[in-house]
């Protein structure tokens, strides 16, 4: 790497923070510049699916292809026309999208399905604030980066899938002790068999909330002592495998000392850890799940399931998801295995991500890894900052 060109090394560095899920952490950040116009590809073809509203019923034939037409011309044009106000070629790619070309997005459509026959005014409203949604959602997802951080928790769920199995290995025995009674039990069983799937999934998602509090909580001290470096030696023994490997860090005078992190980046940071410890907590609970779903399905027959519920399963439908049989013995998967299942695996989530904030032991094999990628991207900004500024001066 060389330093002959740092606006080009800026741009790939933000370009790198983009694919790391942490677009933030680019220096001012706005959404006009950062945010839409990763986002003018998809705008542009969900524009493009809604010139099909002109074909109403109000016109036909010729005419009707005509409305399409001009919007179509009015798509391109639109285009063209901003590109060639902002100094760009008529179809380069936008590098600032602002008001101006959402209220285009968010108007033009349904406007144009007005023209083409559509008369219902409560239509037009819908498309508008469909479109409305739609810019929050893809704002949402673009802003922080959403789909980089669900392919790393991915990623993670992967990496991590042979320790977590070795640690089922270690714990399972112990864990048995306190979930089986749970699961072999004829209260949590009639408690399923009341339970509504509404309220089966208020109290999921609430020991979800519970676990993402204590991940959460143990983030923030997490993260000031990820982003202290002591010497820009230190800071450059972190950008292996980033745009900015090889760069001579010695060339700044001042100390790191503590990177500097707007409250937008900081957010943007945690999310990112919690994803990636949440996919962690997400995997075992996968695994208990299945692992108690067959061990129900051998354990919790049709005759056990009748005593300890009193169904008479007069309407099998609405509970037997499946009915088998194996050497000779019928199996049945109801809809109360998965509740039950349910119920533990949660729990046992809930457990495991206890264990990640408070076991040293588990941080060490499940945590460690994700924080030497966090300070690998802190020393990364720590750099850019720095490159940023001095172009700026010279500006």
């Amino acid at each position: 790497m060389t330093e002959a060109d740092p606006d080009a090394l800026i741009d790939r560095t933000e370009n790198w923070f983009v694919r790391q899920g942490i677009p933030h952490f680019i220096d001012d950040f706005t959404a006009s510049e950062d945010v839409w116009t990763r986002a003018a590809g998809v705008l542009s073809f969900i524009f493009f699916c809604e010139l099909f509203l002109t074909f109403g019923g109000g016109i036909e034939g010729v005419a009707q292809f005509g409305v399409f037409l001009v919007g179509l011309a009015v798509l391109v044009g639109a285009i063209g026309l901003v590109n060639r106000w902002r100094g760009r070629s008529w179809f380069a790619r936008p590098d600032t999208i602002g008001a101006g070309e959402l209220a285009l997005f968010v108007l033009v459509p349904p406007v144009l399905a007005l023209l083409g026959g559509h008369r219902d005014n409560g239509g037009f409203i819908l498309v508008v604030i469909a479109n409305l949604v739609f810019l929050l959602v893809l704002y949402v997802v673009v802003s922080w980066g959403l789909f980089a951080m669900v392919r790393w928790g991915l990623e993670v769920m992967t990496h991590h899938l042979r320790a977590v199995l070795q640690l089922l290995g270690r714990t399972l025995p112990l864990m048995l002790l306190f979930s089986a009674f749970l699961f072999l039990n004829a209260e949590i069983w009639q408690v399923a068999n009341n339970f509504s799937l509404p309220l089966f999934a208020i109290v999921i998602g609430a020991l979800v909330v519970i676990g993402l509090s204590f991940l959460l909580g143990s983030l923030s001290g997490a993260i000031d002592e990820l982003r202290t470096f002591r010497t820009w030696e230190e800071v450059g023994g972190e950008l292996e495998d980033t745009p900015l490997e090889g760069f001579d860090v010695t060339c700044f005078d001042e100390d790191p000392r503590r990177v500097p992190l707007s409250s937008a980046a900081r957010r943007n940071l945690s999310l990112r850890l919690l994803v990636g410890l949440g996919a962690q907590v997400l995997l075992v609970a996968l695994l208990i799940f299945i692992f108690y779903t067959g061990f129900g399905l051998l354990t919790v027959r049709e005759d056990t399931l009748l005593q300890w519920t009193t169904r008479t399963f007069e309407n099998e439908a609405e509970i037997i998801l499946l009915r088998f049989r194996i050497f000779g013995d019928e199996i049945l998967l109801t809809s109360l295995h998965l509740i039950v299942s349910g119920f533990v695996a949660a729990f046992s989530g809930l457990q495991f991500a206890v264990s990640l904030v408070t076991d040293n032991a588990y941080r060490q094999e499940f945590v460690e890894e994700s924080n030497a990628e966090v300070r690998e991207a802190l020393a990364v900004r720590a750099v850019y900052l720095r490159l940023a500024r001095q172009q700026a001066e010279l500006a």
